[in-house]
């Protein structure tokens, strides 16, 4: 804050207080119940609001959805810039090793479930449904992630990066390592687990590490 600044009067804390637990209960609810199934009664009585804050602070229920979406958004691409910020890292001059490493930190953060459980509950919801949220999703957070991954792959195999086979291959790997988190019990029931344990992290990341040093991304050209 600048030392010329106003401090933000009470009025504006309050609003953005309200404003944010609007957010929260639209993630918990819908997360919960899906977009149609939830009310805006519903969401006003989770966030302990009146209805009429919904229409005041977003101008409905579906802007409500969409500005969930992007606090979403630009959370996940904070962490997932952060796990592929090893890519830019002149340090390790062997960009295979840099590419295996930015996988690696991708899943430990999708493995990690910092966020709330129905943070996940909502991006599955939106994801099946393919729908505006999901594009804000995607265009801030997942396609960038994707483009970084790529244009490494590019790098080291010599193909361009719009070659649709290192491509299909670096989505279907990000694809994968996502299914950790929402698929998570087809994993624990086919490997008998009851929880992600410290072991089972291990042996999922050299899953991923073999992926990236493998034949499955060293693909031929006259493929």
């Amino acid at each position: 804050m600048s030392p010329h600044s106003a401090p933000p009067s009470g009025h504006e804390v309050r609003s953005a207080k309200t404003r944010s637990q609007l957010i929260d209960a639209a993630i918990e609810v819908i997360g919960a119940v899906g977009y149609e199934g939830a009310s805006t009664r519903a969401l006003a009585k989770t966030a302990n609001t009146t209805l009429s804050a919904i229409p005041y602070h977003f101008g409905g229920k579906k802007e409500l959805y969409i500005a969930a979406a992007h606090m979403i958004a630009d959370y996940a691409a904070g962490r997932f810039g952060e796990a592929v910020a090893v890519l830019e890292d002149d340090h390790v001059s062997d960009k295979a090793v840099r590419l295996e490493q930015a996988f690696t930190n991708f899943l430990q953060v999708i493995l990690e479930s910092a966020e709330p459980h129905f943070w996940t509950s909502f991006v599955a919801r939106c994801t099946y449904d393919n729908d505006e949220a999901f594009t804000v999703i995607y265009e801030r957070a997942i396609a960038p992630l994707i483009e970084r991954l790529v244009r490494t792959a590019a790098e080291i195999s010599d193909r361009p990066p719009d070659d649709e086979a290192l491509r299909l291959r670096i989505s279907a790997i990000v694809m994968a390592i996502v299914s950790f988190r929402f698929l998570r019990g087809i994993m624990l029931r086919a490997m008998a687990w009851t929880e992600i344990r410290p072991g089972s992290v291990d042996q999922i990341e050299d899953m991923v590490r073999d992926l990236c040093r493998g034949d499955f991304l060293a693909i031929n050209r006259a493929q």
